[in-house]
């Protein structure tokens, strides 16, 4: 079985306080079971040198592992500075918003509509 784990990034949690505890959270997820990471970029626009490291930590830590890293929900700006470093050819990037076609499967819907998980 496949699990799709998405997490929600924002700007605190790549903050450098919080950042040790997320990657910690991260790195449960992928002894837990996860084998496909879906980073959701909706609550970022840009990123700063900091957030940027975070993101190639988890990228690290991702592809250490068997796991694999998806990428949706990129705005504009961060899609860029990802195609100036290099980091889109990395991981794949869902395609934008308006294209993508809602996550359905029988786990999501016993869930109530929960998009987090699906096998």
């Amino acid at each position: 079985m496949r699990v799709i784990i998405k997490i929600v990034l924002s700007h605190e949690i790549l903050q450098t306080s919080q950042f040790p505890h997320f990657h910690k959270e991260i790195e449960r997820l992928i002894e837990s079971g996860g084998k496909i990471l879906m980073l959701d970029f909706s609550k970022i626009n840009f990123l700063n040198n900091s957030e940027l490291m975070a993101v190639v930590a988890i990228v690290k830590l991702v592809r250490d592992s068997s796991c694999i890293l998806l990428i949706s929900a990129m705005s504009e700006q961060v899609r860029i500075l990802f195609e100036l470093t290099g980091l889109e050819q990395i991981f794949q990037c869902l395609p934008p918003v308006e294209h993508e076609v809602p996550l359905k499967s029988e786990l999501t819907d016993h869930l109530g509509g929960l998009h987090s998980l699906a096998s």
